[in-house]
């Protein structure tokens, strides 16, 4: 059924259909990208299970270039604590039940000592076989593999409370990660010799408007500026082996947001771009949406799907709508790569859901609104959380009759240089937002596995930070919030700074009936409100294990 919704959305656009014999071929590796140097850091072969034959994947890199601190100030508004950091990344294609093995090689020549894949349950499995690590895998899958411990065995953000000498953090060299993007089999790419489809080659400024239904990105480096137009009922194709620096908005034409769709495995980069605090001239708030990777207004029955945004000077994705219950959008196998303050993930606002991406931001993952949130992967280094609550309340009503369900995802690395700020925690109410709300939200099957957290996982707060108490930086407007359910939630470990597991209401804004069924931490299941930091503003919390129910 599936396939045959497909030909007819090919026949409708006039994209060509993959060949039943492509199809069951199961792999597509992309070349090398035409004028981009790959990773100095790391080299990927890819083959079929039982074949002979190896592949060359092209690995692509982003890097974190703060360049230290000036004056008190990070150039660009770069991390400065995650200078020349990077994250090598490949992306290819394999279809459901079609085993691969993947080989990874320092580029340097230097042994891999050991190897784990996060989230583990993704892969079939990890080892290292005469200093190379080798990971075989069924299914498409976006996931780490941590190199030599460099996450999994040291602390990499904020090592104590007090102080921010050096001594306060963690003072090693740079860190190099690498991500593997098992992408699904995309069946309706577009062709270069279709009437319907301009191609735009590397050093070509592309058109914003035209006859045409598809634009696509050739393969090589490409430079659309800041603010490329984007149009209702217009695709934006980007393959594996082309890299486009710019971003993509519609210049909050509210009108002309529907039907858009960017797509494909290459990247949408913002390295060439000032944050815009620090653009010239200074970027004044009511600008900032120009500086957003994707910024689209009006969205409905917009998608975006299996491309790769790194370096974001400001919020990555936007898809901007009140719920539109029969025009959704969809994010779908994005991968997200952020360096810089304001550097958060996605926002989903009314209309969206997000299923089977990876985000690593620097700022907020994602905010809980929209129309859910499936099988996302999540990893912080510097700053932000996971899940933001702040929609709670100060959502449409529309969105208030009916669950919104985060579920079946993974937060691998959960790592801040912060110690008491507003941030920085997995399910995060910062003392920000208005209006009473909760009972709507479920998270579920959420598994919280980094060996060494940096902040506590959770910091519900009504104001914040509750160190600082009663004179806190933020605090939230009126409003109870009431009754979230937290299911099947697995945290590896506590803090390793001691940051406590905390509720905190406020007398306007008091927490109240929450639901904690078979919550687990560090292996013990949560039974009573004595797990938490709290104070006098919280109550009647259900503790439970319904897993253990016949």
């Amino acid at each position: 059924m599936k396939l045959i919704k497909q030909i007819k959305l090919c026949l409708l656009i006039g994209m060509p259909i993959l060949t039943f014999s492509e199809v069951r071929e199961g792999l597509h590796i992309y070349p090398p990208v035409p004028g981009l140097e790959p990773s100095p850091h790391y080299s990927f072969k890819i083959r079929t299970q039982g074949s002979n034959k190896w592949t060359d994947a092209f690995a692509f890199v982003t890097a974190c270039k703060s360049g230290g601190v000036t004056n008190g100030t990070t150039a660009n508004a770069y991390y400065w604590r995650l200078d020349k950091w990077s994250n090598t990344y490949i992306n290819f294609e394999i279809s459901n039940n079609h085993p691969v093995e993947i080989e990874i090689s320092k580029v340097s020549g230097d042994p891999i000592i050991s190897a784990v894949a996060r989230p583990s349950q993704l892969i079939d499995q990890c080892q290292v076989i005469k200093g190379k690590a080798y990971v075989t895998l069924d299914n498409p899958a976006l996931f780490t593999v941590d190199i030599d411990g460099q996450m999994d065995q040291q602390d990499t953000g904020r090592i104590h409370m007090k102080g921010w000498n050096d001594k306060s953090f963690y003072n090693g060299p740079p860190i190099h990660t690498l991500t593997i993007f098992a992408n699904p089999l995309l069946e309706d790419k577009p062709t270069k010799n279709n009437s319907n489809v301009f191609c735009v080659e590397p050093g070509q400024i592309p058109p914003t408007e035209g006859d045409w239904d598809v634009l696509y990105f050739l393969p090589g480096v490409h430079e659309i500026g800041r603010c490329f137009r984007v149009h209702a009922e217009k695709s934006y194709y980007i393959p594996g082996d082309a890299i486009v620096h710019g971003t993509m908005n519609n210049e909050k034409m509210y009108d002309d947001g529907h039907c858009i769709r960017i797509f494909g495995h290459g990247t949408l980069s913002g390295e060439r771009y000032a944050h815009p605090d620090c653009d010239t001239p200074i970027a004044t708030e009511k600008d900032y949406w120009k500086y957003k990777p994707i910024d689209i207004r009006g969205a409905r029955n917009t998608k975006i799907e299996g491309v790769t945004l790194t370096d974001s000077a400001m919020h990555s994705l936007m898809l901007i709508n009140q719920y539109q219950p029969d025009e959704p959008n969809e994010i779908s196998w994005v991968k997200i790569f952020t360096w810089r303050r304001n550097g958060d993930g996605i926002n989903p606002f009314g209309n969206t859901l997000i299923e089977d991406c990876f985000i690593r931001t620097q700022d907020d993952c994602v905010y809980v609104n929209g129309l859910g949130i499936r099988r996302v992967v999540f990893w912080a280094d510097a700053n932000g959380s996971a899940f933001v609550l702040s929609p709670i309340g100060n959502m449409h009503k529309s969105l208030t009759g009916r669950k919104i369900i985060v579920e079946d995802c993974d937060v691998i690395y959960n790592r801040s240089i912060f110690n008491t700020n507003k941030g920085g925690r997995v399910f995060n109410l910062r003392g920000a937002g208005n209006k009473a709300g909760g009972e709507n939200i479920i998270f579920r099957n959420i598994r919280v596995t980094d060996p060494r957290p940096t902040r506590s996982s959770f910091g519900i707060l009504s104001a914040a930070p509750w160190q600082k108490h009663p004179d806190y930086e933020q605090v939230r407007g009126a409003g109870e919030i009431r009754n979230i359910l937290f299911q099947n939630i697995d945290i590896t470990a506590y803090s390793i700074m001691g940051d406590p597991e905390t509720l905190w209401g406020t007398e306007a804004a008091p927490l109240r009936g929450f639901i904690f069924d078979n919550v687990v931490i560090d292996g013990e299941l949560i039974k009573d409100r004595s797990a938490f930091n709290q104070n006098e503003y919280v109550s009647d919390m259900r503790f439970m294990d319904s897993s253990s129910e016949d």
